[in-house]
């Protein structure tokens, strides 16, 4: 039911975004002048340009972050893995020594 009710809100709010970016431009070109179309023309263009741009570090930020770790995750398997061969074969009488 949730899921139902999530799905609609997201197509109602779909619609009304969508409605306004039809009516918003057909009512601006009654009320502006050229230049003033122009001047929002390329604000939008800049502002389209900043989000893409937005999602594109945030993606990288995230990929970064996951190569990080996985280096991290890597250097600490081979201390351990180095680690536990340090230690092989110090057993006196079936005692270990190394503790």
């Amino acid at each position: 039911m949730k899921n139902l009710f999530v799905k609609a809100m997201i197509s109602v709010a779909a619609l009304i975004v969508g409605y306004g970016a039809m009516v918003l431009p057909f009512h601006l070109f009654d009320n502006l002048t050229p230049m003033q179309m122009r001047i929002l023309f390329f604000t939008e263009i800049i502002v389209y340009f900043l989000i893409v741009s937005a999602f594109f570090l945030i993606k990288e930020a995230k990929e970064e972050n996951k190569k990080r770790t996985l280096a991290l995750e890597e250097r600490h398997n081979r201390r351990v893995a180095k680690r536990q061969n340090e230690l092989k074969g110090i057993r006196v009488n079936n005692y270990d020594i190394a503790a």
